[in-house]
């Protein structure tokens, strides 16, 4: 092959990661109730792809790795060949075996209509299928699944007056559900991965009742083998909880819980295979539900393999006369995200859970804390081997709480010697020399976020120096108290500061500004290159977008500051500062 340029001689390890670095991007989580991230060109690969065949290789796993099944029945105008990659055009060009990730676009409505009558000139869902199957074999390297099911009550109206109208019968209904199941299944025989997304059932007030047996039966498209459940916007019911435990689910997501027993016996009737629970909008009282046993009385109903429990919203509050578990509900549980209300008013979970959670972000409120002080739940290095700690505020007015906020900010540096990402929610620490003391408890923290605590120069300083092995800090910057005017810095003043704090020292490399209370813009950039100056390390300061004082002025005015003859020379010349909200 002749070698047209350098990028041709690279070795293969080189080309990865370049493509892994191109393929980065920093997106925001979606809430579970969003829409799912449609399949979109990655254009930005077509020039890797075609450097030569080994760049090809390479970069083609990754631009090939999602695709979608265009049915017939999608409108053009939302699911256009134009913007979205699709099965077809991947299969055209014989690249079907890198494709790991299939969006498939299912119409509900059609599956009330008898498929066997309908005229040969109009293709229905499940032959769309069986010429892909027969195009392309099967989708061996399929391992997730992304069902969209929608509905237009118009199209449906307008398709049944093409076709022989037939009496709802529900063993249609089901005959078509199976056969587009096994399709499926054919197409992607090794898909253990389903995603089932509604934007259909929330739309609509008053179902038929042909369309509830569509839902009833939608185990079917799912299949059997299938370990790991995503249901987002889904309607649970009763008859297709049933079916769903059958099944021996590794991972459930359930999306916008209603409260009823329907979401909860899924959850339940695979209590001994979950692995990975997450739900979103999830009162109190449900989730204590999920740890009560079948058997009635006050058995407690164990999640043995349990590792991670998400709760992105609890609402609701806490009562004494709920019946709390009487044992660890999750004996190997490693991940407890819990935002909103906290469920438990036993302190069991977190007691027992000490030696093996390693990510614990929970919101905390007064009886919380007072419960947890009482049994010494938070004792200084209690938990053994935590990674990842967050602890939030849910209480308003903590801000001026001065006495709960430094025994915030105390607990959560002490709980875990090895914790390598500490993050504090909604409170204001007030550092005083005291409290350095449980800094350097934390020896081997890498990450530090604390974007709604606001510090100066003069705090912020020794607590970056605090942490030996620091590397990322996240805070909010604020002017000098004593000080605070739009009144620039003199040369002496910063002089004074490079020779008070001419010893510190830290490791941390990044700096991330979550926000900065300034009189003006360029106040605010004196002093953050003033800080920069100090601490030689860092070498990139991110301001993000959502700072309330423009981050563009404030690097604006970075840039005329750097010119200072006081700064002449100095390190910060080369700091780069950029207006991002990935720090």
């Amino acid at each position: 092959m002749p070698v047209y340029s350098v990028a041709q001689t690279l070795p293969m390890h080189v080309i990865e990661d370049i493509v892994q670095y191109v393929s980065l991007e920093h997106i925001a989580a979606l809430p579970l109730k969003e829409l799912p991230l449609r399949p979109k060109k990655q254009s930005k690969f077509l020039p890797l792809m075609s450097v030569c065949q080994s760049w090809r290789a390479v970069a083609g796993s990754t631009f090939y790795h999602t695709a979608l099944l265009k049915l017939k029945d999608v409108e053009p105008h939302e699911f256009s060949s134009e913007r979205y990659l699709t099965l077809e055009h991947v299969i055209k060009i014989g690249a079907q075996l890198l494709v790991k990730e299939l969006y498939v676009h299912v119409y509900v409505p059609n599956f009330c209509i008898n498929w066997d009558s309908m005229d040969t000139s109009d293709e229905s869902t499940a032959q769309t299928l069986a010429t892909m199957v027969s195009d392309c074999g099967d989708l061996s390297s399929v391992r997730s699944l992304k069902l969209v099911l929608t509905s237009d009550d118009g199209k449906y109206r307008r398709r049944l007056n093409t076709v022989d109208k037939p009496e709802h019968d529900k063993d249609i209904i089901l005959k078509n559900i199976q056969t587009f199941g096994e399709h499926l299944k054919q197409l992607a025989p090794n898909a253990w991965k389903v995603e089932v997304f509604s934007n259909y059932f929330e739309s609509r007030v008053n179902l038929d009742h042909q369309e509830d047996f569509v839902v009833d039966n939608i185990s079917q498209l799912v299949g059997a083998n299938v370990g790991h459940l995503s249901l987002k916007h889904v309607k649970i019911t009763k008859p297709m909880a049933v079916k769903l435990s059958e099944n021996t689910l590794r991972s459930l997501t359930i999306a916008y819980h209603k409260g009823t027993q329907k979401h909860i016996d899924i959850v339940r009737n695979n209590a001994s295979t979950l692995e990975t629970l997450c739900v979103d909008h999830i009162t109190t009282h449900s989730m204590l539900k999920m740890t009560w046993g079948k058997t009635g009385g006050y058995h407690t109903l164990v999640y043995p393999r349990l590792k991670h429990l998400i709760i992105n919203s609890c609402v609701g509050q806490r009562y004494l006369s709920y019946r709390q578990p009487l044992a660890n509900p999750f004996p190997k549980l490693q991940t407890l995200i819990c935002r909103g209300y906290f469920p438990f008013s036993s302190p069991i979970v977190l007691m027992e859970g000490r030696a093996h959670i390693r990510h614990l972000d929970i919101t905390l409120d007064t009886a919380l804390l007072q419960m947890y002080a009482d049994s010494k739940v938070f004792e200084k290095g209690s938990f053994q081997n935590l990674q990842f700690v967050s602890l939030g505020w849910a209480e308003r007015n903590i801000f001026s709480k001065r006495r709960i906020s430094e025994q915030l900010y105390t607990i959560t540096s002490e709980l875990c010697a090895k914790t390598q990402v500490m993050r504090i929610n909604n409170v204001r620490a007030n550092l005083v020399d005291s409290k350095f003391s449980s800094i350097h408890f934390a020896s081997n923290l890498r990450v530090l976020d604390m974007p709604y605590n606001m510090l100066d120069i003069n705090e912020l300083i020794p607590m970056l120096c605090g942490f030996p092995k620091l590397q990322k800090a996240n805070v909010a910057f604020m002017d000098i108290s004593e000080a605070a005017s739009s009144c620039m810095p003199t040369v002496g003043m910063i002089e004074e500061y490079q020779k008070r704090y001419k010893s510190s020292f830290t490791s941390a490399w990044g700096l991330g500004i979550h926000s900065v209370s300034f009189h003006t813009s360029r106040r605010a950039a004196e002093l953050l290159v003033l800080l920069i100056d100090i601490l030689t390390s860092i070498k990139r300061v991110s301001i993000d977008y959502n700072c309330p004082r423009s981050p563009y002025k404030v690097i604006h005015a970075i840039s005329y500051v750097k010119r200072r003859k006081v700064y002449k020379n100095h390190q910060v010349q080369d700091v780069e500062f950029v207006a991002d909200d990935c720090w």
